[in-house]
């Protein structure tokens, strides 16, 4: 997985092969040997928004920057790390799932 611009097989076609859910942003989120990942937002409330910001760096990305997430599906990107967010897992639930074999997160 070390190479520039190569996402795996699996991530490409979708398939999320470890998954979890992030209990803390207070220091950010990444998965160990730089793994990339997908995320789902989950509302803990009721909630009529369709989309949720989060400022994420994704595979390509030097630096992180607000991204649109949709709610309740599984992000179609390929994110590196979530920037430190104190305040977001007070309203939503998030999980990660990835397209490789994780070590112990």
């Amino acid at each position: 997985m070390g190479r520039q611009g190569y996402i795996s097989e699996f991530m490409n076609g979708g398939r999320i092969l470890a998954h979890g859910k992030i209990e803390s942003l207070a220091d950010g989120f990444s998965l160990p040997n730089d793994a990339l990942f997908t995320i789902y937002i989950r509302p803990k409330y009721s909630n009529s928004n369709m989309d949720a910001v989060l400022s994420v760096k994704c595979y390509q990305d030097d630096d992180f920057s607000d991204a649109p997430i949709v709610l309740n599906d599984w992000s179609p990107m390929a994110i590196k790390a979530i920037a430190p967010n104190a305040d977001f897992l007070n309203t939503y639930d998030l999980y990660w799932g990835a397209g490789t074999y994780v070590e112990s997160v």
